[in-house]
């Protein structure tokens, strides 16, 4: 029981840290870095597969990435909406 509560809540903590990064992240209007946009997909994606701890990891990387000389360069992919899009379908999923 005690393993399942502290699962649940890692969990949790990441989803928040991900809620709460994608509504700055539309806050400011613009296209995220290429790699911040790589590391908070990879967030998603550990997220989705239960790798809480890979997904913080990948988080913090995001929220350096924004202070790298290359942070200017667009991500090809990754719009704010699309991966508002793709958190709220991780979100039905479960």
């Amino acid at each position: 029981m005690t393993t399942f509560k502290a699962l649940s809540s890692v969990r949790r903590n990441l989803w928040f840290r991900i809620d709460r990064y994608l509504a700055d992240l539309e806050k400011r209007a613009s296209q995220p870095g290429r790699r911040e946009g790589d590391h908070l997909l990879r967030a998603m994606d550990h997220l989705e597969a239960g790798t809480y701890d890979e997904g913080e990891r990948d988080m913090m990387w995001a929220e350096v990435a924004t202070r790298q000389p290359d942070a200017s360069e667009p991500h090809p992919t990754a719009s704010p909406q699309d991966l508002r899009k793709r958190f709220a379908a991780i979100a039905e999923a479960e």
